[in-house]
């Protein structure tokens, strides 16, 4: 009888973490812009389901959820692809959370993994279809923009304008893509801390965010980056942009984790920090401003002279 139950409990739980991958594929589908938000949570109903029912839950939870995608969307594309990287992110949060990885292993781990599972599927996926990643990647971005125009058709740019963009595009992608990944990874930590403390249950290795710190070997990185943006060799130039890019992130995270230790230590009322991250959000200069915290915080240490004035 206990085992029945037990199964019984392990089916529902995982149908229902189905359903909320399914659910989020819905708003995805029907409400694109909005969408675009939503999709950041994909990953967190298989770390949950993972962390509460065990590793078989979750690669359930990923496998039928990334086929039924499969079927909605008739066949394979970048778009399906990325949405079976996101589900199966959940299953190595969930993998590094239970053996209490420290956050900048798990962070690490999570875009590593995500980096080299995308090389690999863009290899495979030109090959299958005998078109290069450039080509293939400025068709994207052409459809893109194409449903862009058709949601907002105020939008008006001229061909000139948009291969421009397009180029410009190119030259960054992989670093947004790599920023956008480890955001949406940062954030359902963030989301999953809350949730568990919400049931009681602390795993100290994510519990003290507003402690992190970048490695400091990573400062010496991001001046031989910036460096290389003077060599006169494209190869060499968009590799530099492209860490730049990813490098910014890593020091905005150590800049918003000063923001919340001071706002931790002055009680500082929910309302006041709530705006602060909305202006951090809407205003660049503000952004610019938290990096450049989180970049010098590794000379000044300002969690440590808070702490000894204290």
């Amino acid at each position: 009888m206990p085992l029945s139950t037990t199964h019984a409990v392990f089916i529902r739980e995982t149908l229902t973490g189905i359903l909320f991958c399914l659910l989020i594929y819905g708003v995805v589908f029907a409400f694109p812009l909005l969408g675009v938000f939503v999709l950041l949570l994909l990953p967190l109903p298989v770390l949950f389901y993972r962390l509460k029912i065990g590793r078989n839950s979750g690669l359930l939870i990923a496998g039928v959820s990334f086929f039924i995608l499969v079927l909605m969307a008739k066949g394979v594309a970048l778009d399906t692809l990325y949405f079976g990287l996101l589900l199966a992110t959940g299953m190595v949060l969930g993998e590094c959370l239970e053996q209490h990885m420290s956050i900048q292993k798990t962070m690490g781990l999570a875009s590593l993994i995500a980096a080299g599972v995308v090389f690999a599927a863009l290899m495979v996926y030109t090959i299958s279809q005998e078109r290069t990643i450039s080509t293939l990647m400025t068709d994207y971005m052409n459809q893109s923009l194409s449903i862009a125009r058709q949601l907002s058709p105020e939008i008006g740019m001229d061909p000139d304008m948009t291969q421009k963009l397009i180029s410009s595009m190119m030259i960054v992608m992989p670093g947004m893509f790599m920023i956008s990944f480890m955001t949406t990874v940062w954030l359902n930590i963030l989301i999953i801390r809350k949730i568990l403390k919400l049931k009681g249950i602390t795993i100290k290795s994510i519990e003290h965010l507003n402690l992190y710190k970048a490695p400091d070997m990573l400062v010496w990185v991001f001046i031989g980056c910036a460096m290389a943006l003077m060599i006169p060799s494209d190869p060499v130039k968009i590799f530099g942009i492209n860490c730049l890019i990813v490098l910014m992130l890593v020091y905005f995270f150590q800049g918003i984790a000063v923001v919340s230790f001071f706002f931790q230590q002055k009680n500082t009322p929910m309302a006041l920090k709530g705006f602060c991250y909305f202006l951090i959000a809407v205003q660049v200069y503000v952004l610019i401003l938290v990096i450049g915290l989180g970049f010098f915080d590794n000379w000044i240490d300002f969690r440590k002279l808070s702490a000894s004035r204290k």
